[in-house]
């Protein structure tokens, strides 16, 4: 303790010190919060339910023919609008094509039914509609490089061919919680009841038998 008048002690230099290093640890901290946040690579996907509203007409049919066509009713607009970017970069005749299998769309239609029409058709629509279903389960627009396009990777996490074994696989490269594991709430506390011990089988018989003469007559 130090009495008025007093020089200040040694350790106060110390603990200035240690307050400035402190106080540029936590800055740091921040810092490297608020780029973690920022990566795109370590972004929470848009969810799959993500609503439609808002998207231009061509879009809203692009959204549409892919529900359809897929089978899958809870996609993301957001990768919708996406994947047809980039098919309108990647693939010849797209915006030719796409209001014609647009055209024969029908409420409630089955992926099934839409594919046998535009096979019916035309057989540039039945590709169409093949591309769009490779799309959506790649994550990945196809390019040809006889017309010098290379391929887009859309999305990752949200490929849809990754739903197919969602129940015995996790998406590669995640750990087995899946991605952002750590945002889900933790499971509720519980003890596990007893396992009773198997029981023992009585062991086997063993011993020689005594010869016939010795046996009792």
């Amino acid at each position: 303790m130090n009495h008025p008048g007093s020089e200040p002690s040694a350790a106060s230099p110390s603990i200035s010190r240690i307050s400035r290093r402190h106080a540029l640890i936590g800055l740091a901290a921040l810092l490297a919060q608020a780029g973690f946040w920022s990566n795109p690579l370590s972004a929470m996907p848009a969810p799959a339910s993500a609503p439609a509203a808002g998207l231009a007409p061509g879009s809203m049919l692009f959204y549409t023919l892919s529900q359809t066509i897929t089978g899958h009713r809870d996609l993301s607009a957001g990768t919708a609008a996406r994947i047809e970017q980039a098919m309108r970069t990647n693939v010849p005749g797209f915006a030719d094509r796409l209001p014609r299998l647009g055209a024969l769309l029908v409420t409630d239609q089955e992926a099934k039914t839409l594919l046998a029409a535009a096979t019916a058709a035309d057989s540039g629509l039945r590709e169409l509609a093949l591309a769009i279903v490779a799309a959506w389960y790649t994550g990945t627009v196809a390019g040809n490089a006889a017309q010098g396009t290379q391929s887009i990777v859309v999305a990752y996490a949200e490929a849809l061919m990754y739903r197919t074994v969602a129940d015995g696989q996790v998406v590669p490269t995640y750990c087995n919680y899946g991605p952002l594991w750590w945002l889900k709430a933790p499971p509720a506390v519980r003890v596990a009841a007893p396992v009773a011990p198997k029981p023992v089988p009585a062991p086997a018989t063993t011993g020689t038998p005594e010869p016939k003469g010795k046996q009792a007559k």
